[in-house]
């Protein structure tokens, strides 16, 4: 029952217990006085004129039926209001265990509190919409609990590479060609962590600014990607057929997203491949013709950090598709991979046109 009604009937029932109490009581006092005027009338001898006759006329001759109306008033007033609060205290009940869970979270910071819902009213939709935020935040602080673990790691490596190279090249004592191959080493590592330390600050973004998005022409977008991607991949054909297309977002996020799905299927299209780019009604799709995508790793292709064991050769961070999941989800958009027909790789990005 919704809480509007369930306060409506709270508050009548009080009112009705009330006025019953009221009128039961000014009905006893009454009889009473009545008795007692009767019997008073009945019993005076020195009285001149005959006694009234009834009731009503007995009751014109009683003069001190005010004070116990009054009385009974006042107890049915306060005996209302008791009720009321009664009735108001049960039905405000859940929101005691939510400000109760409110301060949990506060003083302990423990994201698992959650509060025991039942009943379909305004209250019981306040418990769950409460619940379902702390299990939003649960998930946030967790994953970027995890995208801190992840990038720790992930630094440590290139960091200890450099390291060790500088630390020869500090040394002074290699012949010309290690000290070439170890400068060329440092440069390399370092152009690696920039790289990485570029995605892990993408991936810490929680929501696209408002004052950022805007209308684009994804259309004109996509073709400036990929002639970048030509540029930038010249072993690598690019085949292109758009179709005008307008989304809503930050254009510079929505170029990184395609950016990294360009670069992706370049990096594991095989030396003078293909690499087929369409878009029709907002629908992205690139298709490369390398080895595709196992099963196994087919779930986990948008995780942070992860790479198929075949690809952990290869140069990158395991960052690149995880950005493009971030960026679609943040557009209210969707992204798939999957293998294509013939062999290769088909990743179908979506985005809502308008």
């Amino acid at each position: 029952m919704k809480l509007r009604w369930r306060l409506a009937m709270a508050s009548a029932l009080a009112a009705a217990v009330s006025v019953i109490v009221v009128i039961v009581a000014a009905y006893f006092i009454t009889c009473r006085r009545v008795e007692w005027a009767r019997d008073h009338y009945g019993t005076y001898e020195g009285y001149g004129d005959p006694p009234p006759r009834g009731v009503l006329a007995a009751l014109a001759d009683v003069d001190d039926l005010g004070w116990p109306f009054v009385a009974v008033a006042v107890g049915g007033l306060v005996l209302s209001g008791a009720l009321g609060w009664l009735a108001a205290r049960a039905a405000l009940r859940p929101v005691n265990a939510l400000k109760d869970a409110a301060g949990r979270v506060t003083a302990t910071r423990d994201l698992t509190t959650r509060i025991q819902v039942s009943g379909d009213d305004e209250l019981s939709s306040l418990a769950r919409s409460f619940n379902a935020m702390l299990d939003a935040l649960e998930r946030s602080a967790k994953s970027q609990k995890r995208l801190v673990a992840d990038a720790s790691h992930e630094l440590r490596t290139p960091l200890t590479a450099v390291r060790t190279n500088v630390e020869l090249l500090i040394r002074g004592n290699l012949p010309p060609e290690d000290r070439d191959e170890a400068s060329r080493a440092v440069m390399s590592g370092l152009e690696e962590l920039t790289a990485l330390v570029a995605d892990v600050v993408e991936l810490a973004r929680d929501e696209e600014p408002a004052v950022l998005v805007e209308r684009v022409r994804f259309d004109e977008l996509v073709s400036r990607e990929v002639a970048r991607a030509a540029r930038h991949w010249p072993a690598t054909e690019y085949a292109v057929s758009v179709e005008p297309a307008v989304v809503r977002g930050v254009p510079d996020r929505l170029a990184r997203a395609v950016a990294n799905l360009l670069d992706n299927a370049a990096k594991y299209s095989p030396r003078g491949g293909r690499v087929e780019v369409s878009l029709q009604d907002g629908v992205l799709t690139v298709r490369d013709h390398g080895p595709g995508i196992s099963t196994d790793d087919l779930p986990h292709v948008f995780d942070r950090f992860y790479r198929a064991p075949s690809a952990r050769a290869l140069p990158g961070s395991g960052l690149g598709l995880a950005i493009v999941g971030q960026v679609v989800d943040s557009h209210g958009g969707s992204v798939s991979a999957g293998p294509a027909p013939g062999g290769g790789t088909l990743v179908r990005l979506a985005l809502p046109v308008g």
